[in-house]
């Protein structure tokens, strides 16, 4: 079967494969300066992303290398036998961890907890999502304008004029004011404390970028003798049901890269943090023996520092799992992925058009609950020790 690789043909050969498949609607489902606009934020994000991800994992190193330095202390002691070299060694190893410490606080009060560079990179994707979004529902609110206008160069001109206006709109209402919209969707209720944003997920139409929106996509769909309705919905399945289903099976795998992938998270920090306690218990019961029955080969205070050091690496990777939250990642991608199959399965098993539709609007009712979820959670997020 014939796939896009998204529903924006961000590529030349995807908008090539669209036009040789789709050539009556093409011109719906391409958007040229929604795509500009789009790639523009996207570079924003990822790099806001990288940046953030930095500033987190720099703050967990730098308290961990502080934490590290006196357990180091019995350590240095054993291999160098002059007392002297010990103490000047350890006081150098001791300014290493003072610097480290402060580097910690400063990256941790200006990074994820405090600064901008987190916040920078929820905010440019909430742009790049609600931007998806935007070319969903707008097809989906205006299947019968696009029906009527194909075959008629000036009406294809006239819907065209009209989406871009009313995409500069939404540039001007939304995309220039991101800082004040992202605050709608991320502060949370002060009655409660349970976390939940103050954005009415359960209210009907609420996942309408354009609340008149709704009552367009309620319209009557007009006849199609001609396959025009038919081949938009054909389109939009491919574009955007498949792509949602490809990207959360990509999600819920553990095939790609560490930082995507939740199910990869929670196996390799599982298993790191097992590895690094079990080794901290060994060393601690290791300590604990030789002080019962003196062992002349096996220092004690080095076992016992082994032990910490092991604990302290474990509460560290601890931390990473904490800023990484990959138990509610996973969740809410399962409950993603249902919802996806299930706007999928609906829009299979219907035979009329007007269902299909329903199924397109229930998947942008999952996006937008979605995304919702991904910011609070995102937002709420620290590397922390």
């Amino acid at each position: 079967m014939f796939r896009f690789n998204d529903e924006l043909l961000l590529s030349a050969s995807d908008r090539n494969l669209a036009q040789k498949k789709y050539p009556r609607i093409f011109f719906a489902l391409d958007h040229p300066s929604l795509r500009a606009e789009f790639q523009r934020v996207d570079k924003l994000a990822n790099a806001a992303k990288k940046r953030s991800r930095l500033i987190g994992c720099l703050t967990l190193g730098f308290a961990v290398a502080s934490l590290l330095t006196f357990p180091l202390e019995p350590l240095i002691s054993a291999i160098s036998g002059d007392a002297a070299d010990t103490l000047n060694l350890f006081r150098a190893i001791a300014i290493v961890g003072a610097v480290c410490g402060v580097l910690a606080v400063v990256f941790g009060n200006i990074g994820l907890a405090f600064g901008k560079a987190k916040r920078r990179w929820l905010q440019m994707r909430l742009k790049t999502e609600r931007m998806r979004q935007w070319q969903a529902q707008y097809i989906t609110a205006h299947m019968p304008d696009i029906v009527a206008a194909t075959g008629s160069a000036p009406a294809i001109k006239q819907y065209v004029d009209a989406r871009d206006l009313a995409f500069e709109r939404f540039q001007r209402s939304f995309l220039d004011q991101i800082s004040s919209e992202y605050t709608k969707y991320t502060h949370r209720e002060a009655v409660g404390h349970m976390g939940q944003t103050t954005l009415d997920k359960a209210s009907q139409q609420a996942f309408w970028i354009d609340p008149a929106w709704a009552k367009l996509a309620s319209r009557k769909l007009p006849p199609d003798p001609d396959g025009i309705l038919d081949e938009m919905l054909s389109a939009c399945e491919e574009t955007r049901l498949l792509g949602q289903v490809q990207y959360t099976n990509y999600i819920l795998s553990s095939e790609g890269a560490f930082w995507s992938l939740p199910r990869k998270q929670i196996s390799i920090l599982g298993n790191v943090m097992f590895t690094l306690v079990l080794l901290a218990f060994l060393s601690n019961f290791l300590a604990l023996m030789v002080a019962i029955w003196p062992v002349e080969s096996v220092n004690q205070t080095v076992a016992g520092s082994f032990a910490i050091i092991f604990a302290i690496l474990a509460v560290g990777t601890r931390s990473v799992e904490e800023g990484l939250h990959p138990q509610r990642e996973l969740a809410r991608m399962e409950l993603y992925a249902a919802q996806v199959q299930a706007a999928r399965q609906q829009f299979i098993s219907s035979n009329s058009p007007a269902r299909k539709v329903d199924a397109l609007k229930s998947l942008e009712q999952a996006s937008t609950d979605e995304m919702i979820e991904f910011l609070d959670a995102n937002e709420h997020a620290r590397f922390v020790l």
